[in-house]
């Protein structure tokens, strides 16, 4: 139904561009785009053919053929198809409109609910990926106005990013306002991204609002400064503001204490760097994060809560985390065009977790503040390596890259990433926040989208080093609108991925790393 509805939208649309109106058919145009993209990934569980668990062990120790050979090669072929109208109605009014099919290869079902509202990620999906009105020098002022669903996009986008890489993207539903000058850029915008089916007067929502201001003062060098403000008033305690991740690590998620905590409010405050000079390049970029998860109401009864749960966690819980990412670049233009780079990533993260949500036991809490920095909608596919183990939350990372540009058609890329945990208490996040794995021990979460170690802290593992990885890619400009890509890259567990399997009961040394490679053909038109 979903696609009939689209699909008549799309014949009415294209009707009535060609009926005579105050804009002429010059003032109309059309693009599109067209990517395919293959993907394969080894050994997604980290662990080989003879790993195995004695019987009788431990509670720590995984379950037997849990992590052997189950999900443990996968292969997929994705397609995304836009299709983008633009219509300039008069000289400061404009319009438009994105539609995407999304689809893996031999799946044929339709996701008749589309997913999230943020970003469509069903399996098959047609949408709207962006639908929005534009209206330049608003009241005669130098502000622009666009209004719909539209891309969101700052900085280097480890904040908020449109996430072309993923086969869906995303777009947000927002208001926006644009000044632009030859000094300074400044958007103020304010966007929903989730409302609660069971209520329509907008109290239970999750919603996005920031002001994003980019100084452009100094030639070849930028400055930006941001205010970010995501909220979340849901009256289920889904901990969304800070990720399911963060809040079970620090027991607000689930059992008890679940029950009594409502709305979330984060604060992200930031400045980024950028300029190049001399052939060197630098980007440097600074967020701090405050905000509060509120105790549901004063009339709650926290008598229920179990002696167990410290009396700092029956208040409200604070937040407090920062992050930086420092990059660094030198490029030479002989014999051909070689860029070298390093760069070094932080984000803080809590020292002080929740061990177990659901019954309040081993605690190793003695203050109500998450210090997990969360990076909220960012494009993660090209931040802390391409095989997305890592977000850019509890983590130390440094990295080594090199770019070679040998033609015009051309451009090979290499880099080499080493991980550990800012705070080995917490948990280890990838890029996409995947934290389904529960209790303290080594479990595995089934699903090669699920995360291959489990998230949970791990008191009892004694090391932050997470594992290394090394990537390579290929880009070949075929033609004017053909671009072929290539990439392959390995990780290598580190002590922290082994002393989770390596839990009671397993046998030592079948921990092994992982493999991905991928192939992308994008035709834009």
């Amino acid at each position: 139904m979903k696609r009939l509805l689209l699909a008549a939208l799309a014949v009415a649309a294209a009707a009535a561009w060609t009926v005579p109106s105050t804009a002429t058919a010059s003032e109309i145009t059309f693009s599109g785009q067209y990517r395919l993209r293959g993907e394969y990934r080894n050994n997604a569980d980290f662990t080989n053919e003879n790993y195995s668990v004695r019987a009788g062990a431990g509670a720590g120790a995984p379950a037997p053929n849990v992590n052997n050979t189950a999900n443990d090669s996968t292969n997929m072929w994705v397609q995304r198809v836009r299709l983008t109208a633009n219509a300039k109605a008069t000289d400061d009014t404009s319009v438009k409109i994105t539609l995407q099919d999304s689809r893996t290869w031999g799946v044929a079902t339709d996701n008749a609910g589309g997913g999230p509202q943020l970003t469509d990620n069903g399996t098959n999906t047609v949408d709207l990926h962006e639908s929005y009105l534009n209206v330049a020098n608003v009241f005669g002022s130098p502000v622009a106005l666009r209004a719909g669903r539209q891309e969101l996009a700052y900085g280097d986008e480890r904040l908020i990013g449109s996430f072309g890489w993923n086969n869906n993207g995303r777009a947000f539903d927002a208001f926006k306002l644009m000044y632009n000058s030859d000094i300074v850029n400044v958007d103020l915008f304010t966007s929903r991204i989730n409302v609660a089916s069971s209520t329509t007067d907008g109290t239970q929502t999750e919603s996005l609002h920031g002001v994003y201001a980019t100084v452009k003062a100094v030639p070849n060098n930028t400055i930006d400064l941001y205010v970010l403000n995501l909220r979340n008033r849901e009256t289920a305690p889904a901990a969304n503001t800070f990720g399911a991740a963060t809040g079970s690590n620090n027991g607000i998620t689930g059992g008890p204490l679940g029950a009594y905590y409502g709305t979330q409010t984060l604060y992200t405050y930031g400045i980024r760097l950028k300029g190049d000079v001399a052939g060197a390049d630098y980007t440097f970029e600074l967020p701090y994060q405050t905000g509060t998860i509120h105790r549901r109401s004063s009339t709650v009864n926290l008598t229920t809560v179990p002696p167990s749960f410290p009396a700092t966690l029956r208040n409200d819980m604070q937040v407090k985390s920062y992050a930086y990412a420092a990059k660094v670049g030198y490029t030479l233009t002989v014999p051909v065009k070689t860029r070298i780079g390093v760069e070094y990533d932080f984000a803080s993260g809590d020292k002080h977790p929740v061990s177990n949500a659901t019954t309040g036991a081993a605690f190793n809490v003695n203050d109500s503040e998450i210090n997990t920095f969360y990076n909220l909608y960012p494009t993660n596919h090209d931040k802390l390596g391409l095989m997305d183990m890592q977000a850019w939350r509890n983590v130390k990372a440094w990295n080594v890259n090199l770019t070679v540009e040998p033609s015009d058609k051309l451009k090979l890329f290499a880099s080499y990433w080493k991980f550990a945990l800012a705070a080995k208490e917490d948990g280890w996040y990838n890029a996409g926040d995947w934290n389904t794995g529960a209790g303290t021990g080594g479990g595995v979460a089934n699903g090669v989208h699920a995360n291959p170690v489990n998230t949970a802290p791990n008191n009892n593992n004694y090391t932050s080093d997470i594992g290394s990885e090394f990537d390579f890619v290929a880009t070949y400009k075929y033609n004017s609108a053909l671009t072929i890509e290539a990439g392959a890259a390995h990780f290598w567990a580190g002590e922290f991925i082994k002393n989770q399997f390596n839990a009671p009961g397993a046998v030592a040394n079948d921990v092994t790393g992982q493999d991905w490679a991928y192939l992308q053909l994008t035709a834009n038109f």
